[in-house]
């Protein structure tokens, strides 16, 4: 049985015309706006913590690796 995951809300502010594209996109789509916002923040959280994490490797020495054989 899956856990039970606690839900918050927040709201937010946006051009009339981003709101009105995201309702129609939404309705054309079947989806709910809820779920393709918080979908679009975790895409965005999780592109911004790997570009996080290339740039620290960046930054490491390289190591070679020994040919065997």
């Amino acid at each position: 049985m899956p856990a039970v995951q606690k839900v918050a809300s927040f709201s937010t502010t946006m051009s009339k015309s981003t709101k009105d594209l995201l309702e129609r996109f939404c309705k054309q789509r079947g989806l709910r706006m809820n779920h393709l916002v918080e979908q679009a923040i975790l895409e965005h959280l999780e592109d911004e913590m790997d570009r996080e994490l290339i740039e620290s490797r960046e930054l490491e020495p390289l190591i070679e690796w020994k040919r065997h054989g």
